[in-house]
Formats: C-alpha cells, structure tokens, sequence
C-alpha cells in the first residue's frame, strides 16, 4: 500500500486552522474573564493600598502626567505603577500609596506604600511577587518585616533603609522592598513634596 505524499500546503493549512481556532478560543475566554480580573486586580489594589495606609478612608488615582513622568524618573530602576492621593474621613489629604515594581529574586514584586504628608512611611503591603517559595516569600509574608518600614524617620534617607534588618537567606527579596521603599522616599523628596500630586 502506498500513502499519497502530503503536500506541503496541506500541512501549512492545518497549521494555520489550528492556529485560528485556538487563537479564537483564547479571545472568547479572556472576553468571558476580562471583568472578572480586572475587578479581582482593583479589589487587590484597594486592599494593598488599606494596608499600608490603615488610617485613609478613601484613594483617588494621580492622572497627572508631569507628576508621573517626574516620579518614574526619581524611581530610578523601580518602576512606578501608580500614584494614589489618600484622604480621611473628612476629605482631607493625608499622603499618598505609592505601587511600585521592585526586581526581586523572582521578578518585579509589586508593593504598595505609604507615605503620609511628611514622608514617613504609613506602610508597606506585597500585592504580588514570584519569589521562591520557603524563602522570599518570608520577605514577602513577614509582618515583622515590612513593619521595620514604619518606624523609619521623616525624610529618611538611603541609609536609613539599609539599616533595615533583612531577612537572612533572602537578600534579593529583602533588597526589593528596600529599593521599593527608598524609591518612594524620593519620589516624596523630588515630587510629592513640591505640590505634585
């Protein structure tokens, strides 16, 4: 018995209709999910943002573009995710949460910080990182940790957060907060402090 040879167009043309449908299935499911993550990701974001500023009743999200680019140039190798105005309850600014993307072991951990008026530091809270399990994810998890965060003075400076106790094993993934934290404090010295929002 012999097989007639496949041509090579034939080939081509199964590759491409498997191609489409996957691609099509792909679309179908992330317009069913598109809503529901990002609803997920605001909730996330509103969460991380309560915790490093327990005190604010509400945020409001800094759409000013100077004051973006102005804070992604002090950031330096940390990127600037966002910029939320908090306020109490009375509608007062009382500082500002800060998401950054810090490099990690794992990649970029994404942190939220806050920093009231005077450039003290209200918190710190992990939205989302890739560290290793066992080991960054202490980082990452450690109240104590990230609570050493708070007790730095008004307009610290570098080393003052170095002089932060790292976690032992985990230097990346301690590094990562510290360069999260010291990007936030000079985005507050080049930009917050000067009337940007």
């Amino acid at each position: 018995m012999t097989h007639a040879p496949t041509k090579p167009i034939t080939l081509i043309m199964s590759v491409v209709v498997t191609c489409l449908v996957a691609a099509a299935g792909l679309a179908a499911t992330y317009a069913v999910t598109a809503d529901r993550i990002a609803e997920q990701d605001r909730l996330a974001q509103e969460k991380s943002l309560k915790a490093a500023m327990p005190d604010a009743a509400s945020f409001e999200q800094v759409t000013d573009e100077d004051a973006l680019a102005a804070a992604e140039a002090s950031a330096g190798d940390v990127k600037v995710n966002g910029i939320f105005t908090a306020f109490d309850e009375s509608g007062d600014e009382m500082g500002w949460g800060l998401r950054v993307g810090s490099r990690g072991y794992g990649g970029y951990a994404q942190l939220v910080i806050g920093l009231d008026t005077s450039g003290k530091v209200t918190g710190v809270s992990v939205l989302s990182h890739a560290e290793t399990p066992g080991l960054g994810t202490k980082v990452m998890d450690s109240v104590e940790f990230l609570a050493q965060f708070s007790e730095l003075p008004e307009a610290f400076t570098v080393a003052d957060v170095k002089a932060v106790d790292s976690i032992s094993g985990a230097t990346k993934s301690s590094r990562a907060v510290k360069n999260g934290v010291t990007a936030a404090g000079a985005v507050y010295a080049d930009v917050l402090s000067k009337g940007g929002e």
